[in-house]
């Protein structure tokens, strides 16, 4: 079955131009973000969010070392501000991880009780 994890990508015009670049190419990469659930973001005009959930986030996955790689392009041209990346895992001592900041995106943890 395998450890799972629940992952959100948003993205600006900026850093949507740069995917569909990406995208364009095919392969795993772009099978993907087809099978992402994808919506329009109230935070920014003409952003969107891809969101997956219980989805295998192995680095050593092609498909997500393509996204780590075009999330590395982001950040080293500077584009911080034009996405946001959050994973987290399913494990209670998985840290998850977070990338940019363009987008108020967060992950929240909770105890709750049993009825």
């Amino acid at each position: 079955m395998g450890y799972r994890s629940e992952v959100v990508l948003a993205v600006n015009p900026d850093a949507y131009a740069i995917l569909t670049t990406v995208l364009a190419r095919g392969g795993e990469f772009f099978n993907l973000f087809k099978k992402a659930t994808t919506e329009p973001s109230d935070h920014q005009e003409d952003s969107i969010i891809y969101s997956w959930e219980r989805i295998k986030w192995y680095d050593s996955y092609p498909e997500i070392q393509a996204v780590e790689d075009f999330l590395d392009r982001l950040e080293e041209e500077d584009m911080e501000e034009s996405f946001r990346f959050v994973r987290v895992g399913e494990g209670d001592s998985d840290p998850g991880s977070s990338r940019g900041f363009g987008f108020p995106i967060y992950v929240k943890k909770s105890i709750e009780f049993y009825a």
